[in-house]
């Protein structure tokens, strides 16, 4: 923890205040304002000269509006921590006009502030690397104390690190951390926790007692609210891939989320990843929040409000419970038709209005969508208003005069119509203590009244969670046979006071056949009886507690949310004993979660004589977790044969098979029985077509650094026979890894004329590096390939293997005057041909060719250039034209979409779709729209709910300026100078596979390589808006934009 000396201002030592006149107002047309629902009213309440970049805000208990407030540049980590200019900035509405007129820098010289919690006389703010509280002790609207209460945390500058804070109801902190890591130190400077995951953590007010909430490979958890039950609901970007989708998450104690494995590793697991509650699309959501006013009506309390940054807009979900968790129901509530509107935060005022936060257009390194900059388009802040609706008095509660209550008036004020009164009443009967308990105690066990309702006895019950005594949590108890929402409540706060003499009481209410109630309990008890740090829990209750949620499990079908929070206490009480009866139970159910927490749990000290009996079931689940178990121990696999044979001989295997089985071999396939199966099973002929195919597969995904010999023989034989299919996949296999035993039988299928052309293609890429040279026939063979009658991608096979054959000068110069039939997809790929020669005629035919093509606008100059130092300086000359015309120049960019934005209209949506599937645009060859098409790209069935029209027609006019996130290619130098660029498709602990532009995929071993960087470049073509008609754009855009 570090401790900063008070000062007024870092940068110079003054207070800086605005004071703007706002009469008249800036004035927005009515038109150009974002849109509301009817009955709602928008207005703008801030100028450009009260803030710039707004990004997160939260109102302190004064109504103050905390900025957290960006320099407008796009700043990487090093530079922000050596020099940064972002700040707090504190709005004022001096006269209770609903529009600030004041503006304050509270506190500059952060790096970038990602939220404004204001709690107890002090601002809580996220700027990495660090949880930062900010004081201001004389009250003059700058903060003259700064202290470092949680650090560090690792960051990269593209807003993807922490957010927050947040208060829990219960009263503690909580932030969203994105996938940079952390490293947490105790004084002494030992490291006490460290980790490269997402996590969502939480600690006392003073920094002390953090803890993991959740946490997962998601890309960036944003914000986070809570219901009036104290359940946690959170934005997050990027929780699912292929295709990425940004969510809403009910985020449970303990739970894992998808989606990188190597992060998802850190954590104890239940079973498969949890999941979301609403999926956006890849939207770029942002702030979030649980609206709590009644200003809106009662329809309006509790939903939750989204803002999407991408497609400009504020989307509301209502929550509605679904078993142990909930599901959502969408409608778009704010929707602006401005391409640089993006809000980024949502906030509800004390009256019941709703403050949306858009920052403006300068930020580019964290958006999903568009790469370029607008830092000349401002943010603003706007406020929505119910018409109509009465105006609430005193929203803050400023005029009550708390010190001259009496305990009976702050306990009234539970129930208060004012959120922040409510608030404030909470805060002043826990700062009483153990003296307020016996009225709360009245509160929560009265009977259900006007006053003794769920709101008075659910903030009765936050209340004396805050207290946090012996007595505080007896009189919690009385809430545990109170209606469901307080059942909730009871249960949640008892186990963050991990209340021991509340098990008996739990477990009972564990019992009820209420899934969200039993959830809850479950992790209560969790928490309670938790290894090292359960107090006075009997060995009797402990047995009681294990009892009951093996009840739980076997008494049905547990929807997943349940099953993790009882699976998951099972892993924190770690009682191994107790939890070893479990496996000899007669419900698979049973015996799977005793397998899953004995498993994880520290003291488990699973053996393979424990585990492999298990799999003598006809149970998927129990049968799929046992194989899984099996493949993470050496030496285990061997169990298992038997059973992998049956299914390897089976005529049909379902989907879920194929996965455990994939999985389970590639996992295992260093072990020697596996590898001897897998050869064996792939030259047998009880051995169905399908199943070879998915030992292909594993083969082709094992990262072993030496092939095992019985594989070669196995391939050997797979190319002898007359499936075209299982001989395509071996061929593969050959082209990465280095099988020489093989070139004589590729090298025949390559000059066969009698072989299938998708096969005879697949051999020449494999072998065309061990020809001398090739003949004429084959030389023409593949240059008809490239016809424009082909798809694109058997095009772009027939490039791919041109690319590495050995040329003759002739043969050169003749497919220089073929360059634009590929199309942009496959000509980058063609001028790997040109590598290998420096003759002066040779380069002059290509510098003509490349001058005719139409394709040649989505070279790359950087490539075309190193391609080129090889030739003579005439060829060089020759070129600089082109090299000039393919540089990058970012007021052209702009100038040449302002250009395309007419051909968003008049578009046909059926004449669209035939051009995405036919071959001149070729869209279909890397990207799927319901199923059909490429998986190379992005899924494009929603697009036109998660872009916008003036989205896509960037990434088709500038796809290097329009990255979609996942798809961004990296430049790979290996130690033996091998230079790659592609998209990274997978990743192992000791290996990277590259899907580069010609589609292939590379196998790259880690300790091989040198040089590993993003690229500027995109794997999708540039150029196609000059290959296609005006006319043929509209109808693409219109196809696409109609995909909803």
């Amino acid at each position: 923890m570090k401790l900063f000396p008070k000062y007024k201002s870092i940068l110079n030592g003054f207070v800086a205040v605005f004071l703007v006149a706002l009469s008249p107002f800036e004035k927005i047309a009515a038109e150009d304002l974002p849109r509301v629902p009817e009955g709602f009213s928008i207005e703008r309440v801030t100028s450009s000269k009260l803030t710039k970049y707004p990004m997160m805000a939260g109102f302190d208990d004064r109504g103050r509006l905390f900025i957290a407030e960006s320099s407008g540049e796009n700043t990487r980590a090093p530079q922000l921590i050596k020099e940064p200019k972002s700040m707090i900035r504190m709005l004022v509405d001096r006269d209770g006009d609903g529009r600030f007129d004041q503006s304050t820098v509270f506190a500059d010289k952060l790096t970038l502030p990602m939220g404004a919690l204001w709690h107890d006389g002090s601002l809580y703010v996220a700027s990495p690397p660090n949880i930062w509280k900010l004081t201001d002790h004389d009250d003059d609207g700058v903060a003259d104390e700064r202290k470092i209460i949680v650090d560090s945390f690792g960051f990269s500058g593209n807003a993807a690190s922490i957010h927050g804070c947040f208060r829990g109801p219960e009263g503690r902190l909580y932030w969203c951390d994105g996938r940079h890591g952390h490293e947490f130190k105790d004084k002494s400077g030992r490291v006490t926790s460290k980790g490269l995951a997402a996590r969502i953590f939480s600690c006392n007010p003073d920094g002390s007692d953090i803890e993991v909430h959740c946490g997962g490979g998601m890309d960036n958890p944003v914000e986070i609210d809570f219901t009036p039950e104290g359940e946690m609901i959170g934005s997050v970007n990027i929780l699912m891939t292929r295709p990425r989708v940004d969510c809403l998450v009910h985020w449970m104690e303990g739970g894992v989320y998808p989606h990188f494995e190597d992060c998802v590793a850190e954590f104890k697991r239940t079973g498969e990843l949890l999941g979301p509650i609403t999926r956006f699309g890849h939207v770029a959501v942002s702030g979030m929040l649980r609206y709590r006013g009644s200003q809106f009506g009662p329809e309006y309390q509790g939903n939750i409000f989204t803002t999407i940054f991408n497609t400009h807009k504020v989307i509301r979900s209502r929550l509605i419970r679904n078993g142990a968790t909930f599901e959502t129901k969408e409608e778009d509530f704010l929707v602006s038709d401005d391409p640089d509107f993006h809000p980024t935060d949502i906030i509800e005022d004390a009256d019941g209005s709703l403050l949306v936060i858009d920052t403006g257009g300068w930020f580019r390194i964290g958006c999903p969508q568009s790469q370029i900059s607008k830092p000349d388009i401002q943010g603003a802040i706007y406020r929505i208003r119910k018409t109509g609706t009465p105006e609430l008095k005193d929203p803050y509660g400023l005029t009550l005069d708390w010190k001259s209550f009496s305990p009976n008036r702050k306990l009234q004020l539970l129930n208060d119509t004012r959120p922040f009164v409510q608030q404030k009443a909470i805060e002043e009967l826990a700062s009483v203590g153990d003296l307020a308990v016996p009225q709360l105690a009245k509160v929560i066990d009265s009977p259900s009244g006007s006053f003794y309702n769920d709101t008075s006895k659910r903030n009765a019950i936050w209340t004396l969670s805050r207290i946090g005594t012996g007595k505080a949590a007896a009189a919690i108890q009385g809430g545990l046979t109170a209606s469901e929402s307080v059942q909730l409540t009871a249960a949640k706060a008892l186990g963050t006071l991990r209340s021991s003499q509340s098990t008996d009481e739990l477990v009972t209410l564990l019992k009820q056949d209420k899934p969200a109630v039993q959830r809850t309990a479950a992790t209560a008890l969790g928490r309670i009886c938790e290894v090292g740090r359960r107090d006075s829990v009997s060995a009797e209750q402990l047995q009681s507690v294990i009892d009951a949620l093996f009840h739980v499990i076997k008494s049905g079908s547990p929807d997943r949310t349940l099953e993790h929070a009882l699976i998951y206490a099972l892993i924190r009480i770690d009682q191994r004993d107790l939890v070893l009866a479990g496996l000899d139970d007669s419900s698979p159910a049973v015996r799977r979660a005793a397998l899953i927490a004995l498993d994880q749990m520290n003291s488990g000290k699973l053996t393979r004589e424990l585990v492999t009996p298990l799999l003598d079931t006809d149970d998927p689940a129990l049968q799929k977790e046992t194989l899984s178990i099996i493949s993470e121990h050496e030496g285990w696999a061997g169990e298992t044969l038997i059973l992998l044979k049956t299914w390897l001989s089976e005529a049909e295997l379902s989907p879920e098979r194929a996965a455990v089985l994939r999985g389970f071999l590639v996992a295992q396939s260093a072990d020697p029985e596996v590898q001897s199966l897998i050869a064996q099973s792939l030259t047998a002929a009880e051995t169905s077509q399908p199943a070879k195919a998915i030992l292909l597969e594993v083969i082709q995904r094992s990262a072993l650094k030496e092939f095992p010999v019985n594989w070669r023989s196995a391939l050997e034989q797979t190319l002898k026979t007359a499936d075209p299919e299982l001989q395509i996949l071996v061929v593969r296999i050959a082209q990465s890894h280095d099988l020489p035993d093989l070139n004589a039988q590729l090298t025949s299928l390559a000059l066969d004329v009698e072989q299938p052309a998708a096969l005879r293609i697949e051999a020449l890429s494999a072998t065309g590096t061990h020809l001398k040279n090739i003949d004429q026939g084959t030389f023409d063979f593949l240059m008809s390939r490239m016809n424009e009658e082909y798809p694109p991608l058997d095009r772009l096979a027939a490039a791919r293997a041109l690319a590495g054959l050995p040329h003759s000068g002739e043969q050169l110069i003749q497919l220089s005057k073929q360059l634009d039939a590929p199309g942009p997809l496959a000509l980058p790929v063609l001028l790997r041909a040109y590598s290998k020669s420096v003759d002066e005629t040779v380069g002059q035919a290509l510098i003509t060719g490349l001058n005719a093509s139409s394709a040649a606008t989505n070279l790359s100059a950087d490539e075309l250039a190193s391609l080129l130092q090889k030739y003579p300086e005439s060829v060089q000359q020759a070129a600089a034209p082109l090299l000039k015309k393919l540089g990058v120049d970012l007021a052209q960019q702009k100038a040449h979409l302002e250009s395309l934005k007419p051909l968003l209209t008049e578009g046909r949506l059926a004449e669209g779709r035939k051009i995405f599937f036919g071959k001149k645009a070729a869209c279909s060859g890397c990207h799927t729209v319901e199923n059909d098409g490429g998986k190379v790209g992005p899924d494009l069935t929603k697009i036109g709910a998660i872009r916008t029209g003036t989205d896509l027609l960037e990434a088709i006019a500038l796809p290097s300026a329009s990255f979609a996130r996942g798809y961004r290619s990296y430049l790979v130098v290996t130690d033996a100078g091998r230079i790659y660029t592609g998209v990274i498709s997978r990743e192992s602990t000791d290996t990277v596979y590259l899907r580069t532009a010609d589609l292939s995929e590379v196998r790259i071993a880690r300790d091989q390589i040198e040089v590993m960087k993003e690229s500027p470049t995109s794997i999708m073509p540039k150029g196609l808006e000059q290959r296609l008609t005006q006319q043929e754009i509209r109808d693409l855009l219109a196809y696409l934009q109609n995909r909803k």
